[in-house]
């Protein structure tokens, strides 16, 4: 791998909010048992996982994507980006209009959650063995972060579901976009810090490790430095979905 540095790039979580109101003028609801909230989360969150696309590319070689010319800095590199996209359902509970601005107070009702992972390796033509499997020890790291991706997915969602959030603006229409851009933001911090967060952490111990297999010559293999880095990472923190 000689010099080389490999770059890496993560888009946080994008959440897309899709409105649709109601009116309510139910009462106070009973407090749901945890059963119950178990199987209303079961039927008003949805979690539509695409399986994780990986494309490699040549430096000045027009493929898929526009050609990108080899940077003289880096060998190879790897760009990966995870999507969360949300449709949710909201509710009215109020709203007011009638003192030259507007103030609502909406619930989430529903949230469907579509999810993809994106991988795009570039590198030379003729890109020494080892680069290829350094490349593809992140794609591997991607993967089996991806994999945990559905349940985060399903935790973002459920922390949301019920939640109420209040908003203010010129009109109902942007009070209920502000409301909306709360969700979004609770959201986006979970998928953000259990997603997102741990990858990019688990790919800079990936390489650091790289790095420091190279100068002792070892011959641990970039596979299982990969794997090593991963359940060194997630084994140390705990997870409850």
């Amino acid at each position: 791998m000689g010099s080389r540095h490999v770059t890496v790039r993560v888009i946080v979580a994008q959440v897309l909010l899709c409105l649709v109101c109601s009116a309510c003028t139910q009462g106070k609801p009973a407090a749901l048992t945890s059963e119950e909230i178990k199987a209303e989360t079961a039927r008003n969150v949805r979690v539509d996982c695409a399986p994780l696309a990986m494309h490699k590319n040549y430096f000045g070689v027009r493929d898929l994507l526009p050609s990108v010319e080899k940077d003289p800095n880096f060998e190879a590199y790897t760009l990966w980006f995870f999507h969360c996209f949300a449709d949710m359902r909201m509710e009215d509970q109020s709203s007011d209009d009638t003192a030259g601005a507007a103030t609502v107070r909406v619930k989430v009702k529903s949230v469907q959650l579509r999810l993809s992972c994106p991988i795009n390796i570039w590198m030379e033509k003729r890109a020494p063995q080892l680069t290829r499997e350094h490349e593809d020890g992140h794609v591997y790291i991607c993967r089996k972060v991806y994999e945990m991706a559905p349940a985060v997915a399903r935790l973002a969602g459920a922390d949301v579901l019920g939640k109420s959030y209040n908003g203010m603006g010129a009109n109902l229409a942007q009070a209920r976009k502000m409301a909306l851009q709360q969700a979004e933001a609770d959201i986006a911090s979970v998928y953000q810090a259990k997603i997102v967060d741990l990858c990019d952490e688990i790919s800079q111990l990936y390489d650091d490790q790289c790095q420091k297999a190279m100068r002792i010559d070892s011959k641990t293999s970039q596979h299982s430095i990969a794997e090593n880095s991963f359940q060194q990472i997630v084994g140390s923190k705990v997870y409850i979905y």
